[in-house]
């Protein structure tokens, strides 16, 4: 499906197959999620801004009061 998705946009299927299914991208995201575990992320969503942890999307106001004004 995704490669179905990307070829309807022009993308080369045999080159991002071969992408998804390469071991670049397995290290990669190995490598995100541990950093991620190291700062404290504990599901999803979860956005750190200004080093400020938002958990839930019920926090997505107080993340946007954040955005707008620099803090609480």
């Amino acid at each position: 499906m995704v490669l179905d998705l990307a070829a309807q946009q022009g993308v080369d299927r045999v080159t991002l197959s071969e992408a998804l299914a390469g071991a670049a991208l397995k290290q990669r995201l190995k490598s995100e999620c541990d950093a991620a575990l190291a700062r404290g992320v504990c599901g999803s969503p979860y956005m750190i801004v200004d080093g400020e942890p938002f958990f839930g999307v019920d926090r997505l106001p107080q993340m946007d009061r954040w955005l707008t004004s620099g803090g609480f």
